[in-house]
């Protein structure tokens, strides 16, 4: 039988449940970029990376040690993120349409700063994966996911000493889960080896300097760990930005984001992305 009002109950929005696992997973934002970060991004000096060397204290030769000079700062440019919503004012309250553009933003934010981490598609950003200078590229001693991952992660901890992240396209996390080189641990995805895992919904496919990888591969980076800072939730009076010839609310949330990692480390490698449909297992 059919309802007497056509309309449902309008009830509250339910809770979206957690963040997906990305880029926020491995490296949660810190909400304390300021005035000064907002208007020309932050630097740190490099310290955990470099040259350490064997010597060899013998009587006979005296070898002189080498003294390597200067050290490399690492920089990140701020780049601004929104979320907007355009609604009719009748029924709809000022307090009601400023949180549901907030909403928005908190939804995709995540997507919009892997897109910017990896290759700075909607605005310049710096630094960005594809766009680093110098990115080694590895090339696997086998076949698979597996095996390509592990070349990453032997050569990149050749350079640096501590757990590092590798960055790769959600269009490759069931090769990676079949290659058994995920595991959970703490809301977040890691190998065996330690290394954190960004599988990034915003991420792309393409490699160094944008080039896209072989038929059937993505290609995957890593780096030291990331830091992303982020400001406030910027958000001007709905009642100030409506458009009263329309009578329209004109919605609009946003945030001042910006992120680097710890070294100029970076190592790429090309990732199969078939897995078998089926598991063929051995006879008992």
């Amino acid at each position: 039988m059919a309802g007497i009002i056509s309309n449902g109950e309008l009830i509250s929005s339910p809770a979206p449940g957690r963040q997906r696992y990305g880029l926020f997973s491995v490296a949660p934002p810190l909400d304390d970029l300021d005035t000064r970060g907002i208007g020309s991004g932050f630097q740190f000096a490099a310290e955990d990376c470099g040259l350490v060397r064997a010597y060899d204290a013998n009587c006979a030769t005296h070898p002189v040690k080498t003294f390597d000079e200067g050290l490399a700062y690492m920089e990140a440019v701020p780049y601004w993120v929104y979320a907007t919503r355009k609604c009719g004012t009748v029924g709809t309250s000022a307090t009601e349409i400023a949180a549901s553009v907030r909403r928005r933003l908190a939804a995709g934010e995540q997507h919009a700063v892997e897109s910017q981490f990896w290759g700075g598609t909607a605005v310049a950003s710096d630094p960005n994966l594809i766009g680093t200078p110098g990115v080694v590229t590895v090339v696997p001693s086998g076949d698979g996911a597996g095996a390509a991952i592990a070349a990453l992660e032997d050569a990149f901890y050749d350079d640096y000493g501590y757990t590092g992240v590798i960055h790769v396209s959600m269009r490759a996390y069931a090769a990676l889960a079949y290659a058994q080189v995920t595991e959970s641990q703490g809301g977040r995805l890691i190998t065996p080896m330690g290394s954190s895992l960004a599988f990034g919904a915003g991420y792309g496919i393409a490699g160094p300097g944008g080039i896209a990888p072989e038929a059937g591969s993505v290609w995957a980076f890593m780096t030291p760990p990331v830091t992303i800072r982020r400001s406030a939730v910027i958000q001007p009076d709905v009642t100030a930005t409506m458009d009263r010839v329309h009578n329209q609310w004109l919605a609009l949330a946003e945030r001042v984001y910006a992120h680097t990692w710890a070294c100029p480390v970076v190592y790429a490698v090309q990732v199969p992305v078939a897995a078998p449909a089926v598991v063929t297992l051995a006879a008992p």
